[in-house]
């Protein structure tokens, strides 16, 4: 459990700091669409999930090799067995999404922060807490949070892809929590997902924090809260000493 001083401030990034519009689903649709596969939501969407679910079990059991060229092979392979989920094994098609997917996912304004993240990181920064990104992300956290605005605002970034290791493991945490100096005890992190946030904080001794934008989470052991503003009404209650 943290100390009553807390010095750190974490946060996961995708739909705790930022969302896309549209939202992927619809985004990856589009893509292959756009390459030329005649595909429906009622395919792409259970595709999609199975992808995502083994994306997200690499690095939870097992280490994987924390390299840009490793991150580069893992995405291209997301891309082919969704593909051969659909059907495809043609690598020109893959080479289509591929082009269509980053453009897409690059537009301006297809990357949005929530209205209450620059007011919380703004006060965060001006009380003196040390803050950082801890996120299931690829090579290109660093970017991201470029494009958005926000990477002047963290002491460290750090994206499973840098790591090795993805939430909720607690190699990722102790990685982040060595780069600022700052012991588990002293530091919370808030996260959308239960799992991956919550108790993967729990496991590596900081105190997790689900927030809950939508207020449909399920009762959860931990504090919860619906935005920023509440987080700096939970720390000030913490008496963090600032």
């Amino acid at each position: 459990m943290a100390s009553d001083s807390v010095q750190a401030v974490f946060f996961d990034l995708g739909y705790t700091l930022m969302y896309f519009d549209p939202p992927v689903e619809e985004l990856t649709l589009r893509a292959l669409r756009e390459a030329g596969l005649p595909v429906g939501p009622e395919q792409v969407l259970p595709a999609l999930g199975r992808v995502w679910k083994a994306y997200a079990l690499e690095g939870v059991q097992n280490p994987f090799p924390p390299t840009p060229e490793y991150d580069a092979a893992r995405e291209l392979e997301m891309e082919r067995q969704l593909l051969r989920h659909l059907g495809y094994e043609d690598e020109e098609i893959r080479r289509r999404y591929h082009e269509r997917l980053e453009a897409l996912f690059t537009q301006p304004g297809v990357m949005r922060l929530y209205d209450d993240v620059l007011p919380a990181l703004e006060r965060l920064k001006a009380l003196g807490y040390r803050l950082g990104i801890i996120s299931n992300w690829s090579w290109n956290l660093v970017e991201r949070c470029r494009h958005l605005g926000i990477d002047g605002y963290f002491d460290t970034l750090t994206a499973s892809a840098y790591v090795g290791y993805s939430k909720p493991h607690p190699a990722i945490f102790q990685h982040a929590l060595a780069r600022v100096g700052i012991p588990p005890a002293a530091a919370v992190h808030v996260g959308d997902q239960y799992e991956a946030d919550v108790r993967g904080a729990q496991a590596a001794g900081m105190t997790g924090i689900l927030l809950d934008r939508t207020g449909k989470a399920p009762a959860a052991s931990c504090p919860v809260i619906r935005g920023l503003e509440e987080l700096l009404g939970w720390l000030e209650e913490k008496g963090s000493g600032r």
